[in-house]
Formats: structure tokens, C-alpha cells, sequence
């Protein structure tokens, strides 16, 4: 079987089967999906054939098709984040997971001694390309609400892991580092390779808006029709009467670092299904979830609706809204275009490419404002030749902020209608191409604040690290899914005020288990403002760091040397915090 095109190659390769001809079949059908979710969710989106066969991925959003929040080192109950980097979520999409049948390495971390903790895992760490360190309970308060921000990104580094044997996790490793470290384990350079869904990965969606994505269905899977199709959202922390979860009993807390780290648990993941034959033109929508998934993601079960699951304020079933479209209401719909529908000559939104299973694409698009009426999206599409965004420059705002400035070239065809700009973010020198876009973060960005074609714009986009190089892509697609090239630009970015990157405070991080602790900060804080400025502090920093590495890497596997170091420095942070 074919697979579907990734939105981001979509419109080369369909220019390549119209001109080659016989690539293209003419039988392949078009269909949409619409839906409305609630900020933060994970998605998946699927269909299934007559006999209940896996057919084919359409769509995942990035933190689990992209960056592994299914499989990657740690407990599965860890203490969470906003994006906390420990702790395979198996309860994201299990449902979804386990009907694809197929399995990848399990992750533990590389650091075998320390697989229960959130910290002490300096000698296998690496520099990091997204994750921040775990936050305490106030900062999550104000942080993932409020500024999103990483806290001190350029002293966090992570354990990326290493395969657990011969055994399996139903979702993929990582796919987004492409410049490895002597730290890391030299199978963390296969986990792009393995890593299969980076094609139909996308954004998480704002929220509270209508989105759609659109995919061509090969004829053998129109073949084995009637089709399912079916989504997965799930909410982390989404909590009611039925599952309602505490900190320390149902979640585990790391001893040595229980200030840091905030529930997760909460609802399961919920599904809604449409069974519909791409051959008939029409749509079909339902406002009626399918069931539920095992609230710890151990299996694909699938139960059926019960008042466990809420049903409003954007919790359990809530979390795809209801709204009215074309005057159909609905929270999940599909529309066919049907046979006969679209003029292969002409071609359409998207492309089916080589051989390797139904699977694998189509993109997340914004519908309209979602009230009644609106075209929705659905109608006739044709294949066309989109002109890479002009004029991009790049400003950075702050160590995390950088203005994208662009222009959308003028449209010279009177049916083009805007439906989505991407921004991508790659970290490294590794120049940003085509080939890697997949191993790019997709930042989610606004329809609403997208200047149109022929008039200068510029967005922020946030979420970044200080002092790191990135590699900025931006591209726009046409309501049928056509994409435009892909323009670059690079920058890096300021340095985070305060924050310091010329290596640890040797004993105090293997102490306390990882150079973000409030302790370890106050101790560097003394060094740089105290120590450094004078020749007798200076030496006394040279000899600390020629000689306190070797006693480190002791401390650090012995939990009585660890204790008695904190006894010794303990005063000392303390007084160094309440000080002037």
C-alpha cells in the first residue's frame, strides 16, 4: 500500500505524478476531517477498514509523533510538567497506539544507576533541544499558564536514553536531534530513522478553534470499505469526581527531589468514530463519543461511554468542542469528496506516494471562525505552485522570543485562500532543508495574526533557549493543502540574563541531583558574584574545578556521601538565599 504524502511534500511529489502520469492513479479520493479542540491536547487520527484493519495514519500532534513523550527514559508515573523530560506517557493515545501494530525499542535511561529519579543524571546528560527541567508546583502555576517559559535552559541537560533490550514500547523513540554527544548512548542516533510518524506529525492546535486536515485515499484502501475514521484526544491533568489523582500517593515523587514535578494523571484519552465510504460525496458528523481507554494506557481497550467521563467545560468528551458548520453541528465530521469529484489532470490537495502501508499523513489546517455557515473547507482543489514566503528576517526580542518578519508574495490566482503558516525551529548549526523538516518543532501559530499575501508581516514565536543557534523555516499552505517551498533564515538568540553555561558546580549538583536546584544556583550565583570578581576567589575556583570532578562522580553513586555533602552545604545555600 501507498502512503499518504506529508503536507510538507505534498505539492513537489503531485507535481512529479502529474508530470510522470502513471504515479498519480485518478481513483484516489479526497476526504476531509474537522474537529474542535481545547488548548493542550494530544491527537491522533486514523482510519480503519471494513473488518476493523488498520488503514492508515493521518494525523498526531508533535509532542507524541515528534518528540517521544511515549517512550523515552524514566518511570511512567514520574511527577510531570508542561515539558518535563522523564517519564514515558503510555496514557496519550493508547488506543490509537496499539491499533497500529507496531512496536519500537524501549527507552531506559543511560545512566543505569539512577532510574527512579528526575535528577543525578549529569554523567550521562547532553545538551537539550526542547525539554526544560522539571518545575516545582508554584512555577508550573505560572509558568505553563502564563509565560511558558523554560526556567534556567542553559544549565539543564538531559538523559536521552538507551534501548531496553529486546524490550518494546507501542510509540516511537524521538526523532528531533540530529547532532549527537559524547554523552549520549550511540543509539540515540537511530531514533529519527526509527521513528516513523514525523510525515503526518503537525502542531498541537491552539484550541478553541476549528481545524481540519485532508488526506487522498489510495483506491486499495477505498477498496476495503466502508472506512472508520477515528480520533483520539487526550488531556493531561483532566481530572472529575471518577479520577481524581494525588501527588504523592498515585504519582511517584522522587525523594531526593520531591519539591520538583506536578501531577499528570487524570481522564483517559476518548474517541470518536464515523464509519463512511470515500465514493459518496457528502458529510457525515456525530457528537457522540466512541468510548474511552484504559486510564493507564496498558492496552488498546476501548470502553464504552459511561458517566465516568465528563461531557462539558472542555473536560472528557468535551475536549473536541461542538459547533455548527455549513449548518451541519457536530464535534467530529468527515467529508467526502466522492468519485467523479476531482479531475486527476487537475489534481488535488494531496498526493499518494511510494509503497510501505495506507499510513502516514495530511496536516492540521485552520477552518473558519466556526459559528454558521462558511465554506469549511470542502469543495473542489487543485494542485498548485505556491512561491516561497519572501523578505524573512529574523530579530531576537529576548532569550526565548524572536521576531519572524515575512511577506506572503502577492496571489496571482483569484480562488487562493490563506489556511495555515508554519514556523519551524531547528537547534543547531545543521541548516534547515526539506529532508529534516520532519525533526523541526512546528510552533503553533495563529491564522488570525497572518498578514495576507503582498503585505509585510511579523509574528513572535516563543518557547526558545538562550544562547542556542536555530535554524528558522517558514512555508504557507492554500486551503486544499497545497505548500508553499521552504524559506530559512538563522539566529541565535541572547543570552538568558543571569544564567550561566561554563559547566557545574561539581560536588553541590551530584549532592542534590541536578545543577537546577535552588541550592546549586545559589552556590554558582556566589561564585560569579562573590568568588570571581576577586584573584583570591578566582584561585579558589580554578582549584575547586581542578580537583572536585573525580569526588563528584563518588558522591554521586553513593547516597550516604550525598547526604553528608548537603549536611556540610546546606548552611551555606541557605545563607547565600536569604542574604542581601
Amino acid at each position: 500500500m501507498r502512503r499518504f504524502v506529508p503536507p510538507f511534500a505534498a505539492l513537489s511529489l503531485l507535481l512529479t505524478a502529474l508530470a510522470s502520469g502513471p504515479a498519480h492513479a485518478a481513483d484516489d479520493l479526497p476526504v476531509e476531517i474537522h474537529f474542535k479542540p481545547v488548548p493542550r491536547v494530544q491527537i491522533a487520527i486514523w482510519l480503519e477498514d471494513r473488518d476493523g484493519n488498520f488503514a492508515g495514519d493521518l494525523y498526531v500532534t508533535q509532542a507524541t509523533g515528534k518528540l517521544g513523550i511515549g517512550n523515552r527514559p524514566g518511570l511512567w508515573n514520574f511527577l510531570s510538567s508542561w515539558r518535563a523530560p522523564y517519564g514515558p506517557r503510555t496514557s496519550v493515545l493508547p488506543v490509537w497506539a496499539h491499533r497500529r501494530g507496531k512496536t519500537y525499542p524501549r527507552l531506559v535511561f543511560h545512566d543505569p544507576n539512577n532510574s527512579d529519579s528526575l535528577g543525578f543524571h549529569e554523567s550521562t546528560s547532553s545538551p537539550e533541544n526542547y525539554y526544560c527541567r522539571p518545575l516545582t508546583a508554584d512555577e508550573n502555576d505560572v509558568i505553563s499558564v502564563d509565560t511558558m517559559t523554560c526556567p534556567s535552559p542553559n544549565v539543564f541537560k538531559t538523559d536521552k536514553g538507551q534501548f531496553d533490550g529486546a524490550n518494546t514500547a507501542v510509540y516511537p523513540p524521538r526523532n528531533d536531534i540530529l547532532e549527537l554527544s559524547d554523552f549520549d548512548a550511540p543509539e540515540v542516533a537511530d531514533f529519527a530513522a526509527i521513528n516513523d510518524l514525523d510525515a503526518i506529525t503537525a502542531a498541537t492546535p491552539l484550541g478553541d478553534q476549528p481545524e481540519y486536515i485532508n488526506a487522498l485515499i489510495p483506491p486499495e484502501v477505498v477498496a476495503n470499505g466502508p472506512l472508520t475514521a477515528w480520533i483520539e484526544v487526550s488531556l493531561e491533568h483532566d481530572e472529575n469526581a471518577a479520577y481524581n489523582f494525588d501527588r504523592e500517593n498515585d504519582h511517584y515523587v522522587d525523594p531526593s527531589l520531591s519539591g520538583y514535578g506536578v501531577e499528570y494523571l487524570g481522564q483517559p484519552s476518548v474517541l470518536y468514530k464515523l464509519e463512511f465510504d470515500p465514493r459518496d460525496e457528502g458529510f457525515l458528523g456525530t457528537s457522540d463519543y466512541a468510548g474511552y481507554s484504559d486510564w493507564d494506557g496498558k492496552t488498546g481497550t476501548l470502553h464504552p461511554p459511561d458517566a465516568t467521563i465528563s461531557a462539558s467545560n472542555g473536560s472528557g468528551a468535551d475536549r473536541l468542542r461542538q459547533y455548527t458548520l455549513n449548518g451541519e453541528t457536530f464535534r467530529f465530521g468527515v467529508y467526502s469528496y466522492g468519485e467523479g469529484t476531482v479531475d486527476p489532470t487537475a489534481g488535488s490537495d494531496e498526493s499518494s506516494g511510494d509503497s510501505g502501508g495506507a499510513s502516514d499523513s495530511a496536516d492540521a489546517s485552520s477552518g473558519d471562525d466556526g459559528g454558521d455557515g462558511g465554506d469549511g473547507g470542502w469543495g473542489h482543489c487543485d494542485a498548485r505552485t505556491l512561491p516561497a514566503v519572501e523578505s524573512l528576517t529574523l530579530d531576537g526580542m529576548s532569550f526565548d522570543k524572536v521576531q519572524v518578519r515575512y511577506t506572503i508574495p502577492a496571489q496571482n490566482d483569484p480562488e487562493f485562500e490563506l489556511y495555515r503558516f508554519r514556523v519551524y525551529s531547528l537547534t543547531g548549526d545543521t541548516s534547515l532543508t526539506e529532508a529534516n523538516l520532519g525533526s523541526a518543532f512546528e510552533h503553533p501559530i495563529d491564522l488570525a495574526d497572518i498578514k495576507p499575501p503582498g503585505q509585510p508581516g511579523a509574528l513572535e514565536i516563543d518557547q526558545l533557549f538562550g544562547n542556542y543557534t536555530y535554524q528558522i523555516g517558514v512555508q504557507y499552505e492554500d486551503r486544499c493543502g497545497n505548500t508553499s517551498a521552504l524559506a530559512t533564515a538563522t539566529i541565535t538568540t541572547p543570552a538568558q540574563k543571569f544564567q550561566q553555561v561554563d559547566g557545574f558546580c561539581f560536588l553541590a549538583t551530584a549532592a542534590y541531583g541536578a545543577p537546577w536546584t535552588i541550592q546549586v544556583q545559589a552556590l554558582r550565583w556566589f561564585r560569579d558574584t562573590v568568588l570571581k570578581p576577586s584573584p583570591l576567589g578566582r584561585d579558589l575556583v580554578r582549584f575547586y574545578y581542578a580537583h572536585s570532578p573525580p569526588l563528584a562522580d563518588v558522591v554521586r553513586h553513593q547516597p550516604i556521601l550525598r547526604g553528608m555533602v548537603r549536611v556540610v552545604l546546606q548552611p551555606v545555600t541557605d545563607a547565600i538565599r536569604l542574604g542581601p
